[in-house]
C-alpha cells in the first residue's frame, strides 16, 4: 500500500474507525491509540481490498479485535477509571448516552454498528465473526435494555419532579 492510498483510507474512514475504538474503550485517548494502530496494520499489511466498503469493515474489525486486546491487558484490569462524561447539552440525548453506555460491550457494538454505522445484520455478523441470529438477538436485547434504561429515568425525573412540587 502507497502512502496515498493511506491518506485516502484515514480520510474516508478515520471517524468510523475512532467512534467503534471509542465505543468499545470509552476513553478518547485510548480509542486515538487504537485508531493510530490499525491505520498502521493496515499500511503494512499485504491484504488487497476488493472495495472501499470491504476495506472499512477491515479496518472495524481490526479496531474491535485491538480493543478486545487493549480492555484484557494488564493495564486495564488493574486500573481505576477517570469519570469522563462527554458533555452533551440536549437532556434527551444525554440521557441516550448514559443509556447507551450503561449497555454491556456486546450490546453497545452491534447497536453502534447497526445503528451509527448503517451495517446490516449479515454484514456485523462477518465483522464481528458471530452468526447473523447472534447480531439479531443482541440488537433485540439491546433494544429492550435500552427501552427500560429510558422508561427507568423518565419514571425517576417525573418522580423526582412530583417530590420537588410538592415541597
Amino acid at each position: 500500500m502507497d502512502d496515498s492510498e493511506l491518506c485516502r483510507y484515514i480520510k474516508l474512514y478515520h471517524q468510523t474507525v475512532y467512534r467503534a475504538a471509542f465505543c468499545m474503550l470509552h476513553n478518547a485517548a485510548e480509542a486515538e491509540d487504537a485508531v493510530q494502530e490499525t491505520f498502521i496494520k493496515l499500511f503494512n499489511t499485504n491484504k488487497h481490498f476488493t472495495s472501499d466498503e470491504h476495506c472499512k469493515a477491515w479496518l472495524i474489525r481490526v479496531v474491535i479485535n485491538h480493543s478486545k486486546n487493549l480492555l484484557r491487558s494488564f493495564r486495564f484490569t488493574h486500573t481505576e477509571e477517570l469519570d469522563t462524561t462527554i458533555p452533551i447539552e440536549d437532556l434527551a440525548e444525554r440521557d441516550l448516552a448514559d443509556a447507551l453506555t450503561a449497555l454491556p460491550q456486546k450490546y453497545r457494538v452491534v447497536i453502534h454498528l447497526h445503528y451509527f454505522e448503517g451495517y446490516s445484520s449479515g454484514e456485523i455478523a462477518s465483522i464481528l465473526g458471530i452468526s447473523a441470529t447472534a447480531v439479531t438477538t443482541r440488537l433485540a436485547r439491546a433494544r429492550e435494555k435500552l427501552k427500560y434504561f429510558m422508561t427507568a429515568e423518565e419514571v425517576l425525573y417525573t418522580n423526582s419532579n412530583t417530590l420537588m412540587r410538592r415541597e
